[in-house]
């Protein structure tokens, strides 16, 4: 929460025009354009005594320094917060002038508010002070109709947004009404206005999840748990853990676990990242002699040995034209490159991983990750120094998920997460990330038929 508080000085017995007579220029700015003028002053005259005529140049300097010391008075102070609020450059303190025996005046005040909470702020404003006689109503943001503010009366809310936003700028009027009852001299009311996080409403979704609320969370390092948020996928309400790792990248910390033992389920892309309709298609469990399935999408689970709650731990297993949405090998060949789509929920896809032509240097999301790790991004068969860091107990959280052949194998044993990288010498392979307790490999590859677990990356 952020609370501003705004003076109004309400004059009675002024010049008699009802109108704004300043804005409370602060003394500040008042001395900055002082010296600005004096500095640009003593430099004219020294243009003009040597040419005895106030030349171009010394005209020149003279609105310089004048710009100069104007620019000083419009950057002023701001507030840092989250969530964030200022008032317009200075305009915490306001003068209004009327004439004794009463009348009107009004005035307007510019308020900046920002968070970075996924869920929006509430900006509100309120009479923290009041003065007998005098009358205000406001009008601005939400508030269309000018209306009275009450000392102790509920704060009237300006805005209310519903993602996390900055520099969002909301113009307010103030309107007062001054009755024959107020004597001369200078009056005081003080405004308070204050813009608070909003509550979450409900779970967070993955779908909903941005990269500026990604941006505002702390790196985890796999001990600093508090790092770490929870999100639903709304396709059908699993919970992810979700965390900026390393790479400064979001990703999900669980693997996937979209599926259903009962039916197909149908993926759009309002909730999916898919270009078009999709049909996921029904878990399958048991050991099958046609595994071979590099065109068809297949998915497998529930996986045995898997403890977690409704046999979730592990996630499901994806092969290569599940994981990526249909893919098969007329669609995406061995020179496609990155495939477009996947299974992932809407704003986030499957990571990348590949080799170059010579295959002498890996690129893409895994190797970048395994570098952040402070790995070589290329692995190793026999280790390396960063391997705690993909372990269950490290920040990457790895799960060993194992695959699926034809039947179900190494659970609890290895774990291999695919990619969306085509493999460039052969179709019927992709690139993957595999790990276990002793090897990192995050440019490894297998048969597209494999049914390999699904982490997904934010967009």
């Amino acid at each position: 929460m952020e609370t501003l508080t705004q003076t109004i000085n309400i004059v009675i017995g002024g010049d008699g025009t009802g109108s704004l007579a300043d804005t409370g220029v602060s003394l500040l700015p008042l001395i900055a354009i002082a010296v600005m003028l004096i500095a640009s002053g003593i430099l004219s005259w020294r243009f003009a005594h040597r040419s005895h005529k106030l030349s171009f140049r010394s005209l020149g300097v003279f609105a310089f320094f004048a710009l100069a010391g104007l620019g000083l008075t419009l950057n002023l102070s701001a507030v840092t917060a989250a969530p964030t609020l200022t008032l317009g450059t200075n305009q915490d303190t306001l003068t209004v002038t009327v004439p004794e025996g009463g009348g009107e005046a009004s005035t307007t005040t510019t308020l900046t508010s920002g968070t970075t909470n996924p869920e929006g702020y509430t900006l509100t404003a309120a009479l923290a002070e009041a003065e007998p006689g005098i009358a205000i109503k406001l009008k601005g943001g939400d508030i269309t109709t000018s209306t009275a503010l009450e000392p102790g009366a509920p704060a009237l809310t300006l805005k209310t947004t519903e993602s996390a936003s900055s520099n969002d700028t909301t113009e307010v009027t103030l309107d007062f009404t001054i009755d024959g009852t107020v004597t001369s001299g200078t009056k005081e009311l003080k405004l308070a206005y204050t813009v608070t996080d909003n509550e979450p409403t409900g779970p967070a979704t993955l779908q909903s999840f941005t990269t500026e609320a990604c941006d505002a969370l702390p790196v985890y390092t796999g001990s600093n748990e508090d790092a770490v948020i929870t999100l639903t996928d709304s396709r059908d309400d699993q919970a992810y853990q979700v965390a900026k790792l390393a790479d400064n990248n979001c990703w999900m910390l669980d693997n996937l676990k979209l599926g259903s033992t009962t039916g197909t389920i149908e993926l759009t892309p309002e909730d999916s990242n898919v270009g078009s309709n999709f049909t996921l298609p029904q878990l399958y469990s048991g050991y099958s002699g046609d595994y071979l399935n590099y065109d068809d999408p297949h998915a497998y689970g529930p996986l045995p040995g898997d403890t977690g709650e409704g046999e979730t731990n592990y996630g499901y297993l994806y092969n290569w034209p599940a994981a990526t949405a249909g893919e098969t090998r007329d669609s995406h060949d061995e020179t496609a490159g990155d495939a477009p789509y996947s299974i992932c929920p809407a704003g986030w896809r499957l990571p990348t991983s590949r080799w170059d032509a010579d295959w002498e240097n890996v690129s893409g999301d895994f190797p970048n990750l395994d570098i952040a790790f402070g790995g070589t991004g290329e692995g190793s068969w026999s280790g390396e120094p960063n391997i705690a860091q993909w372990q269950y107990d490290g920040p990457f959280k790895g799960v060993f998920a194992g695959s699926w052949w034809g039947g179900f194998l190494g659970q609890g044993d290895y774990g291999i997460v695919w990619s969306s990288s085509a493999y460039p010498d052969d179709p019927y392979t992709a690139f993957d990330a595999y790990f276990n307790a002793g090897v990192v490999n995050p440019a490894n590859y297998d048969d597209r038929s494999a049914g390999l677990s699904v982490r997904c990356l934010l967009n």
